[in-house]
């Protein structure tokens, strides 16, 4: 499926960057990029979640955001000499596309309308950045997880269901693992999710969102 970035693109810019832009998959436990490696190619999340991290003085590593369908990562192959400066880790196997920074220089270059289509991007990546900071400092863990658990419910074969682990939902969240599984048990008590195995059962969706405010 053509992200919406490139298929609103004129039909000759769109032709190009169908062919700068390739697909692959990430799979979970592997990292796409380090923090020292030479910022050279761009992605964009199609499907699942991305954490972007550093590793702070005692090398415990601090979450700076998780980036998931719809935006993209490894911005500095947009400027000459740019590094990562994070790890990025897939939470789960995702679907990525990919460009070089030479390519990415030439599609620009020639066509304006895919210039302004990555700084529209770009925006929407920092207004969401700037959306998590504001929610760590404002919000209590209960509302952020609420949160979390809406982005990542999917469809599923006994309805909507999310199969991050405990881990994962901290990530999103911005919390600790042992602190999300007890707010977990606290939502199960009150019949709006159900635990299982390897997956959380949304009951009441209506009530999360209520929650997330």
């Amino acid at each position: 499926m053509t992200p919406e970035f490139i298929a609103t693109l004129p039909p000759e810019a769109r032709a190009e960057a169908e062919r700068v832009f390739r697909s692959f998959t990430a799979r979970r436990g592997s990292y796409v990029c380090y923090p020292e490696d030479e910022a050279k190619t761009l992605y964009f999340v199609q499907e699942g979640w991305v954490r972007l991290f550093q590793l702070g003085p005692q090398e415990e590593e601090i979450t700076l955001t998780v980036v998931g369908a719809g935006d993209i990562f490894g911005e500095g192959a947009l400027l000459p000499g740019e590094r990562y400066g994070v790890f990025a880790e897939p939470l789960v196997d995702c679907e990525l596309l990919s460009a070089s920074r030479e390519d990415l220089q030439r599609l620009t270059g020639r066509f304006p309308e895919a210039q302004a289509a990555f700084v529209l991007l770009l925006s929407r990546r920092l207004r969401k950045a700037e959306e998590r900071l504001r929610d760590l400092r404002f919000k209590e863990v209960l509302p952020r997880l609420a949160k979390a658990l809406l982005s990542a419910m999917r469809k599923g074969e006994e309805g909507l269901e999310v199969t991050l682990s405990h881990q994962d939902l901290a990530h999103l969240a911005g919390s600790t693992r042992e602190t999300i599984t007890k707010v977990l048990g606290e939502l199960a008590m009150d019949d709006a999710i159900e635990l299982g195995y390897r997956r959380i059962l949304i009951l009441k969706p209506d009530t999360l969102r209520r929650m997330s405010l």
